[in-house]
């Protein structure tokens, strides 16, 4: 796919292709410094960033989409108390869904959630709830009594998730208009606080950049890992 004189990028920057000796090439970077690169390992970081710019596209036509015809989704933060700072340990983040309380009789399809963990006091997902409320099972009961209870659940996609709660957002570095005494609205574990779609469009982005710098800097890691 690469052609000598093409001009590619990959996590370390844009660059030219200089020489092609398979499976290595050489290129240059637009700061001048030269590299000899494997050739199958940079096709697939070419067609990862060509795939996230697209994404990027889409997501900012249908937002002007939304905000042109106006939105009927509701955005929420839901807290969550995590067994480990590091493990997504709450049973139904494990199963993709989110439990039915008194307040989100008003959910739907569509609506967006931030997920909240109260003990690291830190913003780390962002989710879209994906369908209709429905119920478990009796033999789909096999967590602990108290989350046992709760039987009616929303599914939903995750847009995005910090696995390394030390890189997510503080509570602390960012201000949120639509909620008062914000530590303490987002102490009970469970629930859902509604907040605005200004509100949440802040911490999304800031979720989603921070999730694709960690990607970033594991693939160049595993570029450098590889290339020595």
């Amino acid at each position: 796919m690469f052609e000598v004189g093409g001009q590619y990028e990959n996590r370390i920057g844009k660059y030219t292709v200089q020489e092609i000796n398979y499976p290595r090439m050489t290129v240059r970077y637009v700061n001048g410094e030269t590299a000899e690169l494997n050739i199958n390992i940079q096709s697939r970081i070419w067609e990862n960033i060509q795939a996230e710019e697209e994404a990027k596209a889409l997501s900012r036509s249908v937002r002007a989409t939304r905000l042109a015809a106006g939105s009927n989704n509701n955005f929420y933060i839901k807290p969550v108390s995590l067994l480990a700072a590091e493990e997504m340990t709450a049973p139904d983040w494990r199963d993709r869904m989110t439990g039915f309380h008194d307040s989100a009789a008003n959910m739907k399809a569509g609506d967006r959630l931030i997920y909240y963990a109260i003990e690291s006091q830190v913003f780390f997902a962002v989710a879209t709830i994906t369908g209709p409320v429905y119920e478990l099972t009796a033999k789909d009961r096999f967590y602990d009594d108290e989350v046992g209870s709760q039987n009616q659940y929303f599914p939903i996609d995750l847009d995005a998730q910090m696995t390394n709660l030390e890189k997510a957002i503080s509570l602390d570095s960012v201000e949120l208009e639509s909620v008062t005494d914000v530590k303490k609205a987002l102490s009970p574990a469970g629930t859902y606080i509604k907040i605005s779609e200004d509100d949440f469009e802040l911490l999304a982005e800031l979720l989603t950049e921070i999730t694709e710098e960690d990607d970033d800097d594991e693939e160049i890691e595993e570029e450098e890992e590889f290339e020595d």
